[in-house]
């Protein structure tokens, strides 16, 4: 199944072009990333009802603020009587975060396969260790940023991208790998569409 998947994705950057390579392709992420947040935000409003969601963890964050400051207070007397309206709420605000936990989980059955399969494709898109020299596209990299984030955050820098001249990466700048690129750009989106959608798991 995977080298299916590589083979397609092969065909796909030959068919993409110049969409596959920088500075293109980071449009061609960008744009990935959108329609996979519009269509994880749809599959959420499908199986979640969003409305019981923000009160059942309204409540519960209420239950455990009032266990906090039992546990803080001082006066027994204020303590007891705190502890016994949490006890008494416990077997309810358990059933309400099991069913918190059942609505977030039944979503991401749904879109775990579609992202995997995304991701194979564009692995084999945006990477081909055969193009190692300037001016060929760069491994992974799909955006050179103008900062070297290697330099600013030391080691975790490294982990966003090259740097080296050796992948034709300007002095002083750094190339973002696809998937740094991908998850900035999905963040965004995911806001974005949770506003539009009403997808939010804040009170709008």
């Amino acid at each position: 199944m995977q080298n299916f998947l590589i083979d397609i994705a092969i065909i796909l950057r030959t068919v993409m072009g110049p969409f596959a390579t920088i500075p293109w392709s980071a449009l061609t992420v960008l744009l990935i990333s959108v329609t996979m947040a519009f269509i994880t935000n749809m599959v959420n409003k499908r199986f979640i009802d969003y409305d019981r969601l923000r009160r059942s963890r309204a409540e519960v964050s209420k239950w455990q603020e009032m266990k906090r400051e039992a546990g803080k207070t001082a006066d027994e007397r204020v303590k007891r009587k705190l502890l016994l309206k949490v006890k008494r709420r416990e077997r309810y605000i358990t059933k309400l975060q099991g069913d918190i936990g059942k609505q977030s989980f039944m979503p991401m059955l749904v879109t775990i396969v579609p992202f995997i399969l995304i991701f194979t494709i564009m692995n084999g898109i945006f990477i081909d260790d055969s193009l190692l020299v300037f001016p060929a596209p760069v491994p992974g990299v799909v955006l050179i940023g103008p900062l070297n984030f290697s330099q600013l955050l030391g080691p975790f820098g490294l982990g966003l991208g090259h740097s080296h001249p050796l992948y034709g990466i300007p002095i002083g700048a750094q190339g973002l790998f696809y998937v740094i690129w991908y998850m900035i750009c999905s963040l965004l989106a995911n806001m974005i569409w949770q506003r539009v959608l009403g997808t939010s798991m804040t009170p709008t």
